[in-house]
């Protein structure tokens, strides 16, 4: 497909915010149920193949061990988005035009800090008022929405815990029925922090509850107090239940898991938690006893099947559940399977012997390629030993952190979904076994790594697909076969938005994953990969789709810090000769 050729349309120079807003996207997930979805039709799959840049920003933030995983807001006519290094600027959501920046100066270097997996911002909430930015250095920062300035600051965790955040924060207000609180958990499953969901007051920063991931009685000693269970997903709410969702991730150490012997609750996996105390009401864990970094970065979504109020998640296992939203029950049969045979030598691992499998038709890969004579290519769920051995989806297969969507027209879930395969193994050395990825991250807690690693055969790739929440069986698949999908996805209306690391950026027939339309950003100086996600609005009559074209630097062909809204030319033509006529 050709590439398409941009045509960045001029804009006259005003700081002054809009109010004619019709349409915003007012939370990192669109809504408080993280569907990804607006309901909006001016921009359809008869005329996407038109759209062409209305605006292009650049941050100016170059930092090569910076990612661009954001996803915009757009409220009362202002937006907000942010580098990987936490800094917030504030746009003119029709001309991309700079009203304010938020540089946090007074931050530590981050390279100090216990950073896993690239600098990172997922971007803001917005509530009260203020914009909330959970910042690298473990800070939950709010800031006027109008000028940026700080109006308080408050200490989440430190980098002495292992702790940073690089989740978008969510805002739950009065509006929804709920004590008006902002929600943060902490990241850091590769450096051992103990990790919590906490919620603060959005007026002065205050603790209202903290609900701890680790379970002390799952646990063997006391190793539940450095195990990880990070949080790297925004939260979901439901009002009519006073309930808070998140997924957990990894527990910690891995892929050695000799000193916590138990399925370690409640790493890898769903949790509903009462929105007012903090107070646990269910779970359900899609993984015992993690050995693998089988974790759930991507955000929990809350949808509605055959009438019954459900939530769906999906971890880099790849399986799909979509469970009763009060109760935690499995809506699709699921089964706990029990694991390969554990060679005598592994026992020091003190495997989980089954691991639960869902019924619903999975996007992943469940088996490494064939490898050079001599490797082992494991089963899944086999049991990390003393010989290294090929594992798909491990901890970079499956589903990533790039946010799902979710469409009530076509009732399916929209997700990427990766191989990358990962060739490894341990040491029955306990004082020299906390492994963790990449070696000894020289942490308190980590020792002198055994860790095994290298590279598996099979170039990485993936797909980005839809699943019928319906029926359980994936709809439509679109292969991605020269590198492993990273990004969000975003539904609006009958068309479907996301990229890839080259930077391609597309828009698809939601109902069938027809492509419709791509944009390369390597036409536009500066622009990195797609790693993001879109949001979608509208101002004065044009319906926009924004989307951030920084990159990742573990991933992207290319590094950049570009911003692109894109819009139906006949439709910003419109709207200025209505402008002029006023």
């Amino acid at each position: 497909m050709s590439k398409c050729a941009i045509a960045l349309l001029c804009c006259t120079l005003s700081i002054e915010p809009l109010v004619a807003q019709t349409l915003n996207w007012p939370y990192n997930g669109a809504d408080l149920y993280n569907s990804r979805y607006a309901d909006i039709d001016q921009i359809t799959p008869a005329n996407v193949s038109t759209l062409k840049p209305a605006w292009i920003f650049h941050t100016g933030i170059s930092d090569p061990k910076m990612s661009m995983e954001m996803t915009p807001l757009v409220v009362d006519g202002m937006m907000f988005v942010t580098t990987g290094d936490d800094d917030v600027f504030a746009l003119n959501p029709t001309t991309g035009v700079q009203i304010w920046h938020y540089h946090p100066s007074d931050m530590v270097a981050i390279s100090t800090l216990p950073v896993c997996c690239n600098n990172d911002n997922r971007g803001v909430a917005y509530g009260q008022g203020l914009i909330f930015d959970a910042r690298l250095d473990g800070k939950l920062v709010a800031l006027s929405a109008k000028t940026g300035a700080v109006a308080w600051k408050t200490v989440v965790d430190t980098a002495a815990n292992g702790a940073v955040m690089t989740l978008a924060p969510q805002f739950v207000g009065a509006s929804e029925g709920a004590v008006p609180e902002v929600l943060v958990g902490v990241s850091g499953g590769e450096y051992g922090v103990r990790g919590h969901l906490d919620a603060y007051a959005p007026g002065t920063g205050k603790l209202l509850w903290r609900f701890w991931t680790t379970e002390p009685a799952t646990w063997a000693g006391n190793s539940y107090l450095h195990g990880g269970a990070p949080i790297w997903g925004t939260p979901t709410f439901d009002p009519a239940l006073n309930m808070v969702y998140f997924s957990t991730g990894n527990t910690f150490p891995w892929p050695w898991a000799g000193d916590r012997a138990g399925t370690n609750l409640y790493a890898n996996s769903i949790v509903a938690l009462d929105a007012t105390s903090g107070e646990l009401q269910w779970f359900f864990q899609d993984v015992h006893h993690d050995q693998w970094d089988l974790d759930g970065p991507q955000p929990t979504v809350l949808l509605s099947v055959n009438g019954v109020a459900a939530i769906e998640h999906t971890s880099k296992t790849g399986f799909m559940y979509i469970l009763d939203r009060a109760s935690g029950e499995s809506l699709f049969p699921y089964s706990e399977v029990a694991i390969p045979p554990t060679p005598a030598s592994a026992n020091f691992q003190a495997p989980w012997p089954t691991q639960p499998e869902s019924s619903i038709q999975t996007l992943t890969e469940h088996q490494a390629v064939p490898q050079p004579a001599g490797t082992v290519v494991a089963p899944m769920w086999s049991t990390v030993g003393l010989t290294p051995q090929v594992f798909q989806p491990t901890f970079g297969g499956g589903m990533q952190f790039p946010p799902a969507a979710y469409s009530p027209r076509t009732h399916m879930i929209y997700s990427h979904a990766r191989y990358q395969a990962g060739n490894y193994g341990v040491t029955n050395d306990a004082a020299t076994n906390y492994a963790c990825p990449g070696g000894n991250l020289g942490v308190t807690h980590v020792a002198n790594c055994g860790f095994l690693f290298g590279s598996a055969e099979g170039l990485n790739h993936g797909v980005y697909g839809a699943i019928n929440t319906v029926t359980g069986q994936v709809a439509w698949t679109i292969p991605i076969l020269t590198t492993a999908p990273d990004s969000g996805v975003t539904v609006a209306g009958d068309l479907v938005f996301f990229g890839d690391d080259t930077g391609l950026f597309y828009a698809a027939n939601a109902a069938t994953g027809q492509i419709l339309w791509v944009f390369d950003a390597a036409t536009v100086a500066n622009a990195g990969g797609a790693n993001g996600g879109a949001a979608v609005y509208e101002v004065g009559g044009v319906e926009y789709v924004v989307y951030g074209f920084g990159g990742n630097p573990g991933e992207s062909f290319e590094l950049g810090d570009a911003v692109i809204a894109f819009a139906l030319p006949a439709a910003t033509a419109a709207a200025a000769d209505k402008a002029k006529t006023k």
